[in-house]
């Protein structure tokens, strides 16, 4: 596979599907924040910390996507693995929700719980995906498709012949009857199609 046709995802797709995710870290942070309420006394409303919640995400999200942009370039890999890919957006992450949510709330206690929700989150992530761990290239990502593609084929040969023959039988079947129609009509029209008795 050569450059020119490898393509990576455009910065406005990684962005959408950071955003995508974002959405559901963004509810558990929300269940998280809240939790972490019930046990600190925070100096501004509930609904606060979720607008700072929600601002922090969002901006969280695009500053991830255009950070590990270069990365992925420079890597070749949708998932190049790394000390970079992994810390330079996590740490983006915490510093831009204490600063989205004070600048929001100017309460360091509850940027503290913002920033909480969100690293907690994050750092789940992180851990479930593993991403500091690289993933396959390009030429081993097609590779894997065009196993999996002569696989599938393979298991469904026989289906798609069955499905082959009845469709034939079908159009066969089709074709004799219209015909049979078609003769019942001209005999009718001729006067040749008298009824036996």
């Amino acid at each position: 596979m050569t450059d020119g046709e490898i393509r990576f995802p455009t910065l406005g797709d990684a962005i959408a599907g950071r955003l995508t995710t974002g959405v559901v870290k963004g509810a558990v942070a929300l269940l998280l924040a809240w939790i972490i309420t019930l046990f600190i006394d925070v100096d501004v409303t509930f609904d606060r910390i979720a607008v700072s919640l929600v601002l922090a995400f969002v901006i969280s999200e695009v500053v991830g996507a255009v950070i590990e942009r270069p990365i992925v370039l420079r890597e070749r890999r949708s998932n190049p693995g790394g000390f970079a890919y992994v810390f330079l957006p996590f740490t983006a992450s915490i510093v831009i929700s204490f600063v989205a949510s004070f600048a929001l709330d100017r309460s360091i206690i509850a940027s503290a719980v913002v920033t909480a929700a969100v690293a907690m989150c994050n750092l789940a992530e992180l851990l479930w995906t593993k991403s500091w761990i690289p993933g396959p290239t390009p030429e081993e990502e097609q590779a894997t498709f065009d196993e999996f593609k002569a696989m599938t084929k393979e298991h469904f040969a026989d289906d798609v012949e069955e499905i082959k023959r009845r469709a034939r039988d079908r159009t066969r079947d089709r074709y004799y009857k219209k015909k049979a129609r078609d003769e019942a009509k001209a005999q009718k029209r001729t006067g040749d199609g008298k009824r036996i008795r």
